[in-house]
């Protein structure tokens, strides 16, 4: 699919990012430039694919100018870079808005740049986001692409993160539509799965704690269901975004619920700990909950027009779950 392409991945030591990476290497890429903010993540990310002449790893901040002695004559950019762990959203909002921002505006200008100056027509695959929407009914609802008119309110603490996605699809299709640079639009759900350096998320914390065999507790209550999807098929559903996605169009990448994967926070624990207890044997962590406010309403993300593609998930909640659990295992059990 990728066969003989020159490819860059920002954001490349992240959870869907160092996945790409490998991927495009196993589609048989000819050059996979992985750069990301920090040099150590990123060589302790690939490790394992080190020796690999055809990957090379490059410290560079997406908000910073581009690299024209490293990227040049290129195929793909994927644009995976920037923050997205809540601790991060609420103390560095800045370090979250820029590679939505400034690296857009410099990626999209690069590649408008090359097709001047080479005739290379390259694409730009965006990572957009489910914050992009909002739910303010009080009942689940299932969006499709065009349903962005309820925006979350602009003093939200994390509106950062979700204002800047928004404002990442508007420069893209702005391009697109101005001097017809081909950028398409990855818009992804909940992602999970087993990534080397462990994000500070909800679903890590409990897994860990299963592990230990600690309680997992939660301060709060009330918790919406979201559209969860297993690394693995968020990876193959990007794959075919990249190459079959009609530039200018968003694509949400989701599980729409399938295999029991629209699940809330509290949900997803009970079933990390049944997991744990069937892996390792026995398990006494348990899920406590601090109240009993009812969920809040959720947002399920069509995948209609992805299926049009040729897509489908194949890893249900607990498939998923179990294979995280196995790598992590692998890679962190003595």
């Amino acid at each position: 699919m990728f066969k003989g392409k020159r490819i860059w991945v920002t954001g490349a030591s992240g959870l869907i990012g160092s996945s790409l990476v490998r991927s495009l290497l196993e589609n048989g890429a000819s050059q996979v430039i992985a750069t990301g903010r920090n040099r150590n993540r990123l060589i302790s990310a690939f490790k394992s694919v080190a020796d690999n002449q055809h990957l090379l790893l490059v410290e560079h901040d997406s908000g910073n100018p581009i690299l024209p002695n490293v990227c040049h004559d290129l195929d793909f950019i994927f644009h995976a870079a920037g923050p997205m762990e809540r601790e991060v959203v609420l103390q560095r909002p800045v370090s979250v808005v820029l590679p939505n921002i400034t690296g857009m505006l410099s990626l999209c200008s690069f590649l408008r740049k090359q097709e001047e100056e080479t005739g290379r027509k390259g694409r730009l695959v965006v990572f957009s986001s489910v914050t992009v929407y909002n739910n303010p009914s009080h009942q689940d609802i299932c969006v499709s692409e065009t349903d962005t008119s309820h925006a979350a309110t602009l003093h939200d603490p994390t509106a950062c993160y979700s204002e800047s996605k928004r404002m990442s699809e508007v420069i893209a299709r702005s391009f697109v539509h101005q001097y017809h640079t081909d950028i398409v639009i990855a818009r992804f759900s909940t992602v999970y799965g087993y990534t080397t350096h462990i994000p500070h998320t909800a679903f890590y914390e409990a897994l860990t704690k299963a592990l230990k065999g600690e309680d997992i507790v939660f301060q709060g209550s009330g918790f919406p269901r979201r559209d969860n999807i297993y690394l693995k098929d968020a990876i193959d559903a990007l794959l075919l975004t990249a190459l079959h996605g009609q530039s200018g169009e968003a694509y949400n990448i989701s599980s729409e619920g399938w295999g029991n994967q629209f699940a809330a926070v509290d949900e997803i624990a009970d079933m990390i700990i049944r997991q744990v207890k069937a892996i390792k044997g026995d398990n006494s962590s348990q899920v406590i909950v601090a109240g009993d406010m009812p969920r809040k309403a959720g947002i399920l993300l069509s995948h209609s027009k992805l299926r049009s593609l040729g897509w489908q998930p194949h890893y249900t909640l607990e498939e998923g779950i179990r294979e995280t659990i196995l790598e992590y295992l692998h890679y962190h059990q003595p």
